[in-house]
């Protein structure tokens, strides 16, 4: 309790300073900066609050990146960001590379299946994407990335608990150019990227960009030494661009096709343990893993959207109507003992489809009062067909299960914002959604009598458990905040919110009550903060304090029986609290010169978690409280710090990067076994880019991770099977031309 009053005094006496300092510079400071010049930190607009304004006037924590500040950092996907950004985890699942793990102030998932929702949404043009799967996107082409740290629930709708990672591609400018990107790195890295704008009339105008990253990965086979992880991936995306007075319209069309080698997790076993292999379950580090010479190495997958943006400016206001649809198609393969014997391999087919339709308004009721009010409709389904080979838990044993769900919601939002004098205002939001899914599931056993498992086999007399189920919800989120702006350059905010993320069923099941349903979670989040841009804008601080209060909170309980037999059902976990404060500071000391910083401190834990868990010893379930764990991905400390250097030399311009980052120790499960923990991670990134004046084109070099570290991303313990990890990407480094025209 001493520790954490001291933090909070702490906290309100940075806060005061804050003010103090600012007051006293707008007052004895002379005419500002223009916003062009050098030495002034350059305004970003974002778009979080579904209106154009400067990041510095929006009243919650968010990070925005511009897409000139990725190229300078060479930040090329999604998952890089995570190094940056305070407060904010960003990986993988071990089995599943596609997916991402998204994790907020300690809010996330820790399973890759549809079932189990999101909690950080990924939103890309205004349209959010349903599923962890696919997540993980390119960063070519990007205007800018928002990361908005909280419940979203007023304006993003459900299943924004965490937040919102908020993507705005770049549209067509009307007007010939283009850009295009190679890099050459090690490990057979190459990126072949590029953007044409072109005209076609007065009103339309068009743009095509095509991106493609491809690496043999840093992986190889104990078997044959050949390389494993293989990535192929190349986007399509097209533009149509409408615009004649108050409409405009913009049409993007969207192919992504994946060729990716199979999953690269590895097994962490001792001596007792069911996938002990000697030499091959003991160092994670020594980037090898098994693939048994029967399975296909080999993740396909085809993505395809198509979106249409319409804007209006009219009497009722701005109007703005996005309509999207988006599906995928994955087939995977999987080694996941990550050995050269054959104990456990998995073949997963899924099929996704989504529908999403946005109408809102934003209108000026008076010269101090703004509305925003509007209604969604989402709807999504998918199909998982997946089979199990277990020989390592009986020879010929295999496990084949289902998935089959669909769901539709529909909500109504508004949020308003009202000036009570020039530098204070209040907002409200309120948001009603009513949503129904369906659900069947089935997982049952396969035996080959002849020997080892296979896909396909006929089915155990008896086994088959089928469990099906359909629900529905009515969820509430609300917000309410003040912010006080004394003047231009400082914001002061607080806010109440209440986010949800949305009820389910069960999608693995092992007996037919798995399947629940579960109930929808709440949280409710107290933040305070404050935003400055200091010294003539060549210094900005911006800081926020939060407190975060679960109730029926989601977690996936993945769980392997001695038999083989798997269940990752989803519980609510009663009551779960986080609390914590993010500080960034960026400074412009000298013309050329740009220094960022950034701290964040997070104690998440759960409050009420009584649930079962398996007992090795008999192979059952017993009960267990988790109460007073820590959250999972929930590092108490994250710290980053990065210089950015531009100089004229030689007749043009260099521009030199250099970051580091830090990671304490988190668990990437509930239960907090040893064997969950991930030690803290350093990591130093570094670039260097020159290009003449006046010519288009630039050469630079790069390099991640320079030293080297040895780190794990995420680790499930199989109790007494062995502990299934992702171990972090090592050294890479290369050579990046750009040209633009």
């Amino acid at each position: 309790m001493t520790a954490q009053l001291t933090r909070l005094l702490a906290t309100l006496s940075l806060c005061t300073m804050l003010v103090q300092a600012a007051t006293s510079t707008a007052q004895e400071r002379p005419a500002a900066i223009p916003a062009d010049e050098p030495t002034a930190i350059r305004e970003i607009v974002v778009t979080a609050q579904k209106q154009a304004q400067n990041l510095q006037d929006v009243p919650i924590s968010i990070t925005a990146v511009t897409g000139d500040m990725l190229q300078d950092a060479q930040v090329n996907t999604i998952a890089d960001l995570s190094t940056s950004i305070p407060n904010v985890q960003i990986n993988s699942f071990a089995n599943s590379p596609d997916s991402a793990v998204f994790t907020i102030r300690g809010v996330g998932v820790n399973d890759a299946d549809p079932y189990v929702g999101t909690t950080v949404s990924v939103v890309v043009d205004g349209v959010v994407v349903g599923v962890n799967t696919a997540a993980l996107l390119s960063l070519f082409d990007i205007d800018r990335v928002e990361v908005l740290r909280g419940p979203q629930g007023t304006l993003f709708g459900a299943n924004t608990t965490g937040g919102v990672i908020n993507v705005v591609t770049r549209q067509p400018t009307g007007t010939w150019g283009g850009e295009a990107q190679l890099v050459i790195g090690n490990y057979g890295q190459v990126e072949a990227n590029g953007a044409l704008n072109f005209p076609i009339t007065d009103v339309l105008a068009g743009k095509v960009s095509v991106l493609h990253n491809s690496n043999n990965g840093y992986f190889r086979n104990y078997a044959n030494g050949e390389r494993l992880g293989e990535r192929n991936i190349t986007s399509l995306r097209a533009y149509l661009k409408f615009e004649q007075e108050r409409y405009d319209a913009t049409l993007i069309g969207e192919y992504v096709r994946s060729r990716n080698g199979s999953q690269t997790g590895v097994i962490i076993a001792q001596p007792g343990d069911l996938f002990y292999v000697p030499g091959e379950t003991e160092d994670p580090f020594d980037y090898r893993r098994g693939l048994s010479g029967d399975q296909p190495d080999y993740n396909d997958r085809d993505t395809y959207s198509l979106t249409l943006t319409q804007t209006l400016d009219s009497s009722l206001g701005e109007i703005t109507a996005i309509t999207n649809y988006r599906e995928y198609d994955n087939s995977l393969f999987s080694d996941d003992d990550a050995t050269t014997r054959v104990l456990l391999q998995t073949r997963r087919q899924t099929d996704h489809h989504q529908f999403s339709q946005e109408l809102r308004s934003l209108v000026d009721l008076s010269d101090a009062t703004r509305l925003i009010v509007g209604a969604f409709y989402f709807e999504q389904a998918y199909f998982l067909d997946q089979d199990g080979r277990l020989d390592g838990f009986l020879p010929g044993l295999g496990q084949p299960q289902t998935q089959d769900q669909d769901s539709w919601s529909l909500s109504a939002f508004a949020q308003g914002y009202h000036e009570i004098t020039p530098e204070l205002t209040v907002q409200a939001g309120l948001r009603f959604s009513h949503e129904k899914t369906r659900a069947t599931s089935t997982t049952a056993n396969s035996f080959n009598p002849a020997g080892g498992a296979q896909f396909d086999a006929p089915l155990i007399p008896g086994s088959l458990v089928l469990a099906s189920g359909s629900a529905s919800w009515d969820n509430l989120g609300y917000k309410l905040g003040l912010d006080y702006a004394p003047h231009a350059d400082l914001l002061l905010y607080g806010y109440y919110a209440r986010g949800f993320k949305s009820g389910g069923f069960t999608g693995r099941i092992a007996v037919a009550e798995d399947l629940g349903p579960f109930d929808p979670e709440t949280l409710d989040t107290f933040e305070i903060g404050a935003k400055a841009d200091l010294l003539e804008r060549r210094l900005r601080v911006n800081l926020a304090a939060f407190f975060n209060k679960y109730d029926d909170m989601q977690v996936v309980q993945n769980i392997t029986f001695p038999s083989g037999a798997n269940s990752a059902s989803i519980a609510n976990a009663g009551s779960a609290e986080t609390k914590g404060f993010e500080l960034e500071v960026t400074a412009a000391p000298a013309a050329g010169l740009t220094l960022t910083g950034a701290v964040a401190y997070l104690d998440a834990r759960y409050k009420e978690y009584d649930t079962q868990a398996l007992d090795p010893a008999t192979g059952g379930l017993v009960p267990v409280s988790y109460a007073g764990n820590r959250l999972m991905n929930a590092p108490r400390w994250t710290a980053a710090a990065g210089v950015n250097y531009r100089a004229s030399m030689m007749g043009g311009e260099l521009n030199a990067n250099a970051q580091y980052s830090y990671s304490a120790a988190r668990f990437t499960s509930y239960t907090n076994r040893p064997v969950e923990r991930i030690a803290p991670i350093h990591l130093v990134n570094a670039n260097v880019g020159w290009g003449p004046d006046d010519a288009g084109w630039r050469v630079g070099v790069y390099a991640r991770n320079l030293f080297d570290e040895e780190y794990v991303n995420q680790k499930l313990d199989l109790a007494g099977i062995g502990t299934l990890a992702s171990v972090g990407t090592p050294r890479e480094y290369g050579v990046d031309l750009r040209y633009s025209f």
